[in-house]
């Protein structure tokens, strides 16, 4: 047999959870890109901007893996859609973490960028 509804909900809430958790390093890995600018060659404002695009491009995904079957349970679009959204709310939250470490901690940046390459 299926599933009951309550087993579902459950998955779909520990799917969710892992998504939001999976976009804190994705933010940190973005902050990073942006603290890091200037300390070497290679860290630039384009390639900062290209690892953001990048990510951002690929959080639409990560925003319907959380809506999309938030309706199929019976939620409504627009709360779906807004639960989708909430959980990036984390990624800005990385992203300040990640620039603060890459510009006030220099010594400890290949550190954080072996953290953030997690994402």
């Amino acid at each position: 047999g299926g599933a009951t509804r309550a087993q579902r909900l459950r998955r779909l809430i520990m799917l969710i959870i892992a998504i939001t958790i999976h976009n804190f390093p994705e933010g940190m890995a973005v902050g990073v890109g942006f603290g890091a600018i200037g300390s070497t060659p290679t860290a630039t404002l384009g390639g900062a901007i290209s690892l953001a695009i990048g990510i951002g491009i690929q959080n639409f995904p990560e925003g319907l893996a959380v809506s999309l079957p938030l309706m199929r349970e019976g939620v409504s679009p627009w709360r779906s859609f807004f639960y989708g959204q909430l959980s990036g709310v984390v990624e800005p939250v990385g992203g300040l973490l990640g620039a603060a470490f890459a510009h006030y901690c220099r010594p400890l940046l290949p550190f954080t960028m072996s953290l953030a390459s997690g994402a």
